[in-house]
């Protein structure tokens, strides 16, 4: 019966995987964080006395429900603000409405969080009335919140501890038989522990995101449920919140089985499955998911990445927690319990470190433009920091290695191995103090991963510096003169695959002869022509939305329709850079390259070692062995 409820699990959490890859390569790819673009008033800008409406353009869309957005004047007065999401084409452009403004300084504070990722952005804006401002507002984009942060680095630490528990449980204590059945169902424990407060971790998490000043707990509920329900990255957060409640609930059911050793078996493989679906929707909620191009690939490795990182600290995490325990209570045999439990852990504790470095570089690329970008932007910095972390960490699992075997490590690196085990005095430490020296290294690794958890969760948690830079980026402004017209057109990244294109005119004379009535604008490419209807977004500001154009050489035909006078018309042409120009950049092809030679490499010597492995086994059983000498043989020899 046992074995069916095995075949069966293994079957449910194969079609689980396996449903997961294919909605990830069918998905849409989720948006980036949404960043203020422009802002008219301009930060920094003047604007007449009795101005009452504003408008903000983000990079992406933003949800009504969960934005806010406050005014306030110098000395710190409010002033009444109501605010209009646009919908469809227009989802990222957000218009306020205020009293008509008396002379002086203001500020105007906003937080949006975007509709397909659930990151939150803010930052402020300040201007004048009739006045230059007093001060300029800080840019956005710097650390979150403190709450959110440790909210963050908690869920992760939560999720990783759970996929290692289940991965040291299964291969480390399961290897060590009967005596280990105690520290399995305390591994287990941690998992169920460790994605219990991973679904209450991420319950809290989209109320902080909506949180709201000023409101009553009832809206604040509105605006988070409208969130969950109404956005792509709500569903596949509600998503992952099924997924670790059943690997909560498919963990306890392992620690409450009485054969620990045969009866957690379909449950441990659920619980993969389901740890599975949660590392892929983090993934796919994340920042890889925002790349323009190639988001699939970058979503894997992010997963990858993720479950690396889970199997590696969490791993680490789970062996400090039972295996330390197990060995004082069996004094007699703690050195081979060390021994098996480290020969089962640390060929999986090397691979996972490799993966996590490998995909951790890859990564980098993408969302690094350039190294400029390491020392300008919080992203850039984290990421430095997460480097030095995991070095640091590899390195005391170098020491710890040399601690455990001492034989492996020397066969890797004999140098390295000699001056190590000199300075840690392994001729002369006997068991106690070996036991006492692995358990203060394996707490300074297992501290050093948790605050690159820490780094982590900084990562996930502020724009990218690609995300930066393309908020940040400056397009081009081309100009016409056109029948007493002075005419501007851009073309602006509105999101993937998608670009806004804006509109000005204005008269060059004193007595403007006609307003103009309404904007077309005739796009002619290499192979596509079409016509795009703008709307008056203020008083000679007109906008429309359409798909990105393709790469190449581009004609805008500007028709101005003017009331009682002939339409006014000019030409603009412009070119479109290639997707390999704008998105492929020698940085990201360098990291490339290196993490795939280190895959490479970390295959190959794999398959080196099984086949030494194998070669010796051969040998091993093809040997003869030596025969037991008779009686006359003893008889001759003792002649002799």
């Amino acid at each position: 019966m046992t074995g069916f409820w095995l075949r069966v699990g293994r079957r449910l959490a194969a079609i689980l995987i396996a449903a997961f890859v294919l909605a990830l390569v069918g998905a849409t790819p989720a948006m980036a964080h949404s960043e203020l673009q422009r802002s008219d008033p301009p930060d920094g800008g003047v604007i007449a006395v009795g101005r009452s409406t504003f408008t903000l353009w983000f990079t992406e869309a933003v949800s009504a429900e969960a934005s806010s957005f406050e005014l306030s004047t110098s000395d710190g007065t409010r002033i009444a603000v109501q605010a209009s999401v646009s919908e469809a084409n227009d989802a990222g452009i957000v218009r306020l409405s205020t009293p008509p403004l008396a002379k002086g300084s203001y500020q105007l504070d906003w937080k949006v969080l975007a509709a397909d990722d659930g990151h939150t952005t803010r930052g402020s804006v300040v201007f004048g009335v009739g006045m230059r401002p007093a001060v300029i507002a800080p840019s956005a984009g710097g650390i979150p919140d403190p709450s959110g942060l440790l909210l963050r680095w908690l869920d992760l630490s939560a999720i990783m501890l759970a996929v290692g528990a289940v991965v040291v449980s299964a291969r480390v204590f399961g290897s060590l038989g009967e005596k280990a059945i105690a520290a399995r169902r305390r591994a287990i424990f941690l998992g169920t522990l460790g994605a219990g407060v991973a679904v209450a971790s991420g319950a809290i998490t989209p109320f902080l995101l909506t949180q709201r000043g000023g409101g009553s707990f009832g809206e604040w509920f509105d605006a988070t449920w409208a969130t969950l329900g109404d956005t792509g990255w709500g569903h596949l957060w509600l998503a992952r919140e099924i997924a670790l409640v059943i690997a909560a609930a498919t963990l306890y059911r392992a620690t409450r089985s009485h054969d620990m050793a045969n009866g957690s078996g379909r449950h441990l493989w659920l619980a993969v499955a389901a740890l599975a679906a949660v590392i892929g929707l983090e993934s796919w909620a994340g920042h890889a998911a925002g790349l323009p191009s190639g988001s699939v690939l970058a979503v894997m490795a992010s997963a990858t990445h993720l479950a690396a990182a889970g199997v590696w600290v969490g791993g680490l995490a789970t062996l400090a927690i039972c295996l330390i325990p197990m060995m004082r209570r069996h004094r007699d045999s703690r050195r081979e319990i060390l021994e098996s439990a480290w020969r089962a852990f640390g060929p999986v504790a090397a691979i996972a470190a490799v993966v996590l470095v490998a995909t951790g570089i890859y990564e980098t690329g993408l969302h690094i433009p350039d190294l400029s970008f390491v020392v300008s932007t919080v992203y850039g910095g984290t990421v430095v920091v997460k480097v030095v972390l995991v070095v640091l960490a590899l390195i005391v699992a170098v020491i710890n290695t040399v601690l455990v075997n001492p034989r492996v490590a020397f066969r890797v690196a004999p140098g390295l191995t000699a001056r190590l085990g000199r300075v840690l005095g392994l001729p002369v430490m006997s068991a106690r103090r070996t036991l006492r020296r692995f358990t203060t290294v394996v707490a300074a690794e297992t501290l050093i991963l948790v605050v690159a958890v820490g780094a982590a969760g900084l990562l996930t948690s502020v724009p990218t510096a690609r995300e930066v830079a393309t908020a940040t980026r400056e397009t081009v402004l081309h100009t016409a003169t056109v029948d007493g017209l002075f005419v501007t057109f851009e073309e602006v990244a509105a999101g993937p695959a998608q670009s806004r294109l804006i509109v000005r005119a204005r008269s060059m004379v004193k007595l403007e002869q006609a307003p103009v009535a309404g904007v077309v604008v005739t796009l002619v490419g290499t192979t596509d022509r079409r016509n795009v209807t703008f709307e008056q977004i203020e008083p000679g500001r007109y906008e429309a939305e359409t798909a990105t154009p393709a790469p190449g050489a581009w004609t805008a035909s500007v028709v101005l329709d003017r009331e009682g006078l002939p339409a006014a018309v000019t030409k603009i042409g412009w070119t479109v850079p290639s997707d390999g120009a704008e998105g492929v950049r020698p940085l990201q092809l360098v990291t490339t390259a290196v993490a795939a030679l280190m895959l490479a490499a970390m295959v190959a010597a794999v398959l080196l070692i099984r086949r030494r492995r194998h070669e010796e086994a051969v040998v091993t059983l093809e040997s003869p062995l030596p025969a037991t000498p008779t009686r006359a043989t003893e008889e001759v020899r003792s002649r002799r």
